[in-house]
């Protein structure tokens, strides 16, 4: 635990140094409202980060059964996941500030339920689902926020910052709820959870940059999500990438518990992430040059490529090291990828487009997750090293289809630059 929190503070204090020698960042946190809109997001992404964790030790008191704690985090994932795309709509269809008025005292009040009322394994599946359900989509919501603060001239330095406070917050909060929860409770660390998804969804109620966002118009005779070719190339994508991630993120933790190093299993994963912050910061103010498309099929070819030796890596600082270097593209393609959806998705869709694409791809990640736990427990020599061969290869093929729809249904991408080039 010691080492993982020493390592997610060095990665933020890397992050944050790197952040200040970025003149372009300095300038958009200058703009109108864009501090106060980061700011607001920092509380609820928190409690986004510590909820797996904080449900865990919560399950593992209440019931002293790793199983029981594992259905209840997948009971309020998977409601979360399947419900994703029908809370983007209503984002889309009534704008930000009445769902959210409903959805964060519900999420707020589920959560203490569970907390405190919750006697047994199916009251706890039974609010976990309640919670999935009403999960406020604060991370879907930030993104055309920040169209109106940055305008489409910094829109990509905008969704690299943006993309950097979710790595951040996505660190820092499994380490506070493994804290709150093993130096109190589990209990503690939920009630902490539901605190933190009221303030900051208190602050973005109240934000007038949320409260002046309007949805799109819709456009008579625009297909719907998945009935357009373009959004049908990124499923598939999602798919590949949503399996890819899933194999990876069992694969090396399991590695190093067969290794007899499950102490590193932590900042190995952490590392991805720190790479990911300093990847998506030089990539808001430093690849301008590259349109939104070519700039993600590259950088995907890229970390797709550093990803192939993973399987020969011994666990520990080798893997770490690669992990890191791993997550510097990787990084970059997230920033990228925003931009993507942004362009060739339906108009009228802001939210709900990015929130289906996500619920294909964390759908097919708890789908790698298990078929990687399968595969390591049946082969506990090779298995982990199996499992992340086919993961780069489904990176490789991820990167293979976006770059073979360049000419075809994702072309628009190809033209349309956001920010003005050096």
């Amino acid at each position: 635990m010691r080492v993982a929190v020493n390592a997610t503070l060095t990665l933020l204090l890397a992050a944050a140094a790197n952040l200040g020698q970025m003149q372009e960042y300095k300038e958009l946190l200058r703009l109108p409202g864009a501090l106060r809109l980061m700011l607001s997001s920092l509380p609820p992404r928190t409690a986004y980060g510590m909820v797996g964790l904080a449900l865990f030790f919560h399950i593992l008191d209440l019931t002293n059964s790793l199983s029981s704690a594992g259905f209840v985090i997948g009971a309020q994932t998977l409601v979360s996941s399947l419900t994703a795309g029908f809370r983007g709509h209503a984002i889309d269809r009534w704008g930000q500030t009445k769902p959210l008025l409903i959805l964060v005292p519900l999420y707020t009040i589920s959560t203490i339920a569970l907390a405190y009322f919750a006697t047994d394994l199916l009251s706890a599946i039974l609010l976990a689902m309640v919670m999935g359900l009403v999960s406020p989509p604060i991370n879907l919501s930030m993104r055309p926020l920040w169209v109106l603060v940055a305008g489409q001239e910094r829109i990509r330095t905008a969704y690299a910052l943006d993309s950097t406070i979710l790595n951040v917050t996505s660190l820092i909060g499994p380490a506070i709820g493994t804290w709150l929860a093993l130096h109190f409770s589990g209990r503690v660390a939920l009630t902490t959870t539901a605190i933190l998804m009221l303030i900051g969804g208190t602050l973005l109620l109240s934000n007038p940059i949320s409260k002046r966002w309007v949805p799109e118009q819709k456009v008579e005779g625009e297909k719907g999500i998945f009935k357009s070719p373009a959004m049908r190339v990124l499923a598939m994508e999602a798919v590949l990438i949503g399996l890819g991630y899933g194999l990876l993120d069992v694969a090396v933790p399991a590695r190093a518990t067969i290794q007899d190093l499950a102490g590193w299993a932590a900042p190995s994963l952490a590392a991805v992430a720190l790479g990911g912050i300093l990847g998506g910061l030089y990539a808001g103010t430093r690849l301008k040059h590259l349109v939104p498309l070519r700039g993600l099929y590259k950088t995907q070819y890229a970390f797709s490529i550093i990803a192939l030796p993973l399987f020969l890596m011994p666990a520990g600082l080798p893997t770490t090291t690669l992990m890191f270097i791993i997550g510097l593209p990787l990084g970059a393609a997230q920033v990228f990828y925003l931009e993507v959806v942004d362009i060739v998705r339906p108009r009228g869709a802001a939210v709900a487009s990015l929130g289906s694409i996500w619920f294909i791809e964390g759908s097919a990640a708890a789908l790698g997750n298990s078929l990687s736990g399968i595969v390591a427990e049946n082969s506990r020599e090779y298995g982990p090293s199996y499992a992340l061969i086919i993961s780069s290869t489904l990176f490789i093929l991820s990167a293979f289809t976006l770059h073979r729809s360049a000419k075809g249904s994702l072309k628009p991408a190809m033209s349309h630059v956001t920010e003005t080039t050096d």
